[in-house]
């Protein structure tokens, strides 16, 4: 992660949703009882040239988040800023060096061009029409729509249609991009071309970028900077090497020639101090354990000739983010470095 001095700084951030009086809940049609809190002591930074990957489960706080730095919500608790300015105080000013990208496309108008789309946003930030014309076109082309500017919104595909919204958030020149799970609607292929996109374009203008994913493979490739928020609390921050180091114990799975051999070996690994789990399904046996193999296998000693594989594995990355939001040992903050 940058080292310089960070784009976007979240101190102890906590947004809490309270019920609205009796009388408008009717007209809101809130199903809110009771104060939720969305964000729990959040903090962390993002600097010139990071991506950083936000992920968790539905309810986790993700929009909240994102709401909070466009100025779009004001935190309870904690303070937020961008470029300097506070997102609570100087909100307007926040929305003009941010690009955003929702997580679908109804902010587009389907029935006006490419072109005619981005002409318009230019105008809403304040640019005269030839210069919102002269960018819109520059836009169109660093995003690769270069040829379908004066092709309707509704005749562009999912993937041309994230396209098309990045170079929206991209007109006004913003230093930071919020990318409110910007592939979710695209094929594997055109979300990998768009998450490539999305870096280049990073490093390249040095832009700071949030972007939340349901999707492993993004995760993964985004593995330097993640935040993984449950509950409106972070339980984790830092790079998914580290995630794994600290929770993801190294696993043998042992496969015996028999079921009962397997049942007599998991006996023996329970009482073994520094194996952490044993699982027996049939005839195979899965341990984790910080031990080497070999010693491990020592302790089957009399059940060697019954053992007729050995394989070390990993869990999955979504095994392991379950792992380690649901685990009590976390510290409240997460750990890594912001």
């Amino acid at each position: 992660m940058s080292t310089v001095t960070p784009l976007v700084d979240v101190r102890q951030l906590v947004k809490v949703y309270r019920p609205s009086p009796l009388w408008m809940r009717f007209l809101l049609r809130s199903a809110i009882d009771r104060p939720v809190e969305a964000l729990r002591g959040v903090s962390f930074q993002v600097g010139a040239g990071d991506i950083c990957a936000v992920v968790g489960p539905n309810g986790a706080g993700k929009s909240t988040l994102f709401r909070v730095l466009t100025g779009l919500t004001t935190p309870t608790e904690g303070s937020a800023t961008v470029l300097g300015l506070d997102v609570t105080h100087q909100s307007q000013a926040v929305r003009r060096i941010v690009g955003f990208v929702p997580a679908d496309d109804r902010s587009l108008y389907l029935r006006h061009t490419a072109s005619e789309n981005l002409i318009f946003h230019g105008r809403l930030q304040g640019m005269a029409l030839p210069d919102a014309r002269s960018k819109a076109q520059e836009m169109l082309e660093l995003v690769g729509l270069g040829h379908a500017a004066g092709r309707a919104g509704f005749a562009l595909s999912s993937g041309m249609r994230a396209r098309l919204q990045l170079a929206r958030a991209l007109l006004h020149g913003p230093r930071v991009l919020i990318l409110d799970e910007p592939t979710s609607a695209i094929d594997p292929v055109g979300a990998h071309q768009l998450l490539s996109l999305i870096e280049r374009l990073t490093h390249e203008m040095k832009l700071a970028v949030l972007l939340s994913s349901h999707r492993l493979e993004e995760i993964e490739a985004l593995r330097d900077h993640v935040l993984l928020l449950d509950r409106g609390e972070l339980v984790y921050q830092g790079d998914i090497e580290s995630l794994r180091h600290t929770w993801d114990a190294p696993r043998l799975r042992i496969r015996f020639a028999e079921p009962a051999a397997a049942v007599a070996a998991s006996a023996k690994l329970r009482a073994v101090a520094g194996i952490e789990t044993v699982d027996q399904i049939a005839g195979e046996v899965t341990v984790a354990t910080t031990m080497r193999a070999g010693a491990v296998l020592g302790v089957l000693n009399g059940q060697l000739a019954k053992i007729e594989s050995v394989e070390e594995t990993r869990i999955s990355l979504r095994e392991l983010l379950i792992q380690v939001a649901g685990d009590e040992r976390r510290p409240s903050q997460g750990s890594g470095e912001s």
